[in-house]
């Protein structure tokens, strides 16, 4: 991958990363109304922490490979 293809593909993960980020915040803002809501919103904010781990951790690789 060239160098210019590879620096698009790390911004495009640092940009979903604080767009998973930022939503992720202000549904945090919300209460759960019910014990049931708190459950999904716990398991919501694990999934977008991984997705975002996962994006941050792509990007670091990247950087060190090259």
């Amino acid at each position: 991958m060239s160098e210019s293809a590879a620096s698009e593909k790390g911004s495009e993960r640092l940009i979903d990363a604080k767009n998973i980020a930022l939503g992720w915040r202000i549904v945090g803002q919300m209460p759960p109304q019910t014990l049931e809501e708190a459950i999904q919103m716990l398991r919501d904010s694990s999934a977008f922490a991984a997705k975002v781990c996962d994006l941050l951790s792509e990007e670091l690789a990247e950087r060190n490979g090259r």
